[in-house]
């Protein structure tokens, strides 16, 4: 038979103390009236109880009781106050007593260790949780920004009018290659570049158009990620519809206002 319904954690708690017969008042009847429902569960564990207390008990030196635990003992023996002042207390239930406290004490000490175990397991799956939603946020706001990226490139490009230019390789990036896409009406211009070394520390890629007048002019420095690639957005272009040339040249760190470097790109 299963324990019935109302078979809870208090009931297991009340079972130590009802297998040594140290149950009283309303502990007593909430136990008793329990084990009337006809629990196996309580049934099967109040003789494994009582064994593990006799060992024990066995095993336990006599000690001296307190006067509160003297007095607790003889009243659940059943004798009156008058008599507990000049009775001494069976050692079995006193070696029973110690044994119980024993019992409780290692529960108590085991659950505490358990639910410390249980506590640093969780606060680790929580800092995961929080570690892999960071990660995914990041990862969000990235595809949202490439999906922009990507929305304002199609839309410059495919406007009416907008215009391609070829950039080529050149010195020591022979196989690089660029494409400029010019929106005339918006005078902006979105430069791609594939394939060009990644420059080291206190250098960077300038890019530059010439005007019709033959000047060149910066139009933004920009680095290169790991495959060697970049986008370069120029919101304002100055006599787009001269322009027929567009370089890109290595130069210091934040740019120059006139080339100095090796042109690695040109058109």
């Amino acid at each position: 038979m299963d324990a019935p319904r109302d078979h809870s954690a208090r009931h297991d708690e009340l079972l130590p103390a009802y297998a040594l017969g140290a149950l009283d008042g309303d502990e007593l009847r909430e136990m008793e009236e329990h084990l009337a429902t006809g629990c196996a569960a309580c049934r099967r564990q109040i003789p494994l109880w009582q064994g593990d207390l006799e060992e024990l008990a066995a095993s336990v030196e006599p000690v001296e009781p307190s006067a509160v635990t003297r007095q607790r003992i003889l009243k659940l023996a059943g004798k009156n106050g008058k008599e507990t002042a000049r009775v001494q207390a069976p050692p079995r239930w006193l070696a029973l007593a110690a044994a119980l406290l024993l019992t409780v004490a290692v529960w108590a000490v085991w659950q505490q260790a358990r639910l410390r175990t249980e506590a640093e397991s969780l606060r680790a799956e929580r800092a995961r949780l929080v570690e892999q939603v960071t990660a995914l946020d990041r990862r969000l706001a990235q595809a949202q920004g490439d999906n922009e990226r990507l929305a304002e490139t199609l839309s410059l490009i495919t406007a009416p009018g907008a215009k391609a230019i070829q950039l080529a390789g050149l010195g020591s990036s022979p196989g690089a290659v660029g494409h400029t896409f010019i929106n005339y009406s918006q005078k902006k211009a979105i430069v791609y570049a594939f394939g060009l070394a990644a420059l080291p520390a206190g250098k960077t890629y300038e890019l530059w158009w010439i005007d019709a007048g033959g000047h060149p002019v910066p139009a933004g420095t920009f680095d290169v990620d790991e495959n060697g690639s970049a986008r370069v957005l120029v919101d304002k272009v100055e006599g787009a519809e001269g322009i027929k040339v567009w370089a890109v040249t290595t130069e210091p760190a934040g740019g120059v206002p006139q080339p100095t470097g090796e042109t690695v790109l040109k058109s």
